[in-house]
C-alpha cells in the first residue's frame, strides 16, 4: 500500500554559495542538507550537495527519502487564468 503525505515544513534555504552554513546549521540541528533542484518545470529535493541542476539548499529534518519530487512550477498559462478570475 502506498500513500500521498503532505508536510509543511518552515525551513531556511541558502544559496549554492552558502554551502558551508547550510552544512553547520545541518550539523547543529542533526538535519540534512538537500539541494533543490530544477530543469524546466520539474523540482525535487535530493538529500546531498550537488552542483548541477540546483536552485538553492535546505536544511531538513533526518531520515526523509534521498529524492522528494515536488509540485511542477505553475506555467504561464495557469498565472495568468487565476489573474483573470480574481
Amino acid at each position: 500500500m502506498q500513500a500521498t503525505i503532505n508536510i509543511l515544513l518552515e525551513v531556511e534555504l541558502f544559496n549554492l554559495e552558502d554551502a558551508l552554513r547550510a552544512e553547520q546549521l545541518a550539523k547543529e540541528t542533526n538535519s540534512e542538507v538537500y539541494c533543490w533542484k530544477a530543469t524546466g518545470q520539474s523540482n525535487w529535493l535530493q538529500k546531498g550537495l550537488s552542483i548541477a541542476d540546483v536552485y538553492c539548499l535546505a536544511v531538513l529534518p533526518r531520515n526523509l527519502p534521498d529524492l522528494m519530487d515536488m509540485p511542477d512550477d505553475i506555467s504561464e498559462e495557469d498565472i495568468f487564468e487565476e489573474e483573470d478570475e480574481a
